[in-house]
């Protein structure tokens, strides 16, 4: 897969979800999602499901080194909520690249992404290695 091919939909095996409420501040002033606050979802989202779905030990300690996003379908006021979905496509030394996918609350794709994620050690603030804990986690999840 090249940086140039389409972000391919996830897969059955992609099921964990998170869902966030979709706020005012998110709106611009034709009621529609702004496109920047898809990052921000999506940080949220993928910050929670590196918590929660990976168990990653230190879930936020992560910084993106490139994301994409395939703008799908408006998110407007009268969607309540948003699921982001994520899947796991390469598990490097210290980052992930994941296939990332927001849905409305009616179930249509609202946008696609890839990101790569490279893990931060806080206290030396450059990057630290996906332990072999994790390693087997994300395959864990991987695997499905």
């Amino acid at each position: 897969m090249t940086d140039r091919d389409p972000v391919p939909d996830l897969g059955p095996a992609d099921v964990a979800a998170v869902r966030l409420p979709l706020r005012f501040r998110d709106l611009d002033a034709f009621g529609h999602v702004y496109h920047a606050e898809y990052l921000t979802l999506l940080d949220e989202a993928r910050t929670a499901w590196f918590r929660d779905g990976l168990r990653l030990d230190d879930a936020g300690d992560y910084v993106l080194a490139r994301v994409e996003v395939d703008y799908v379908s408006s998110l407007v006021r009268t969607d309540r909520w948003v699921s982001a979905s994520f899947g796991v496509e390469r598990v490097g030394g210290t980052s992930l690249t994941l296939r990332e996918e927001l849905r409305a609350d009616d179930g249509r794709v609202v946008a696609r992404g890839r990101s790569v994620c490279v893990l931060r050690d806080l206290a030396s603030g450059g990057s630290r290695p996906v332990t072999e804990a994790e390693r087997a986690r994300i395959e864990a999840y991987a695997a499905g």
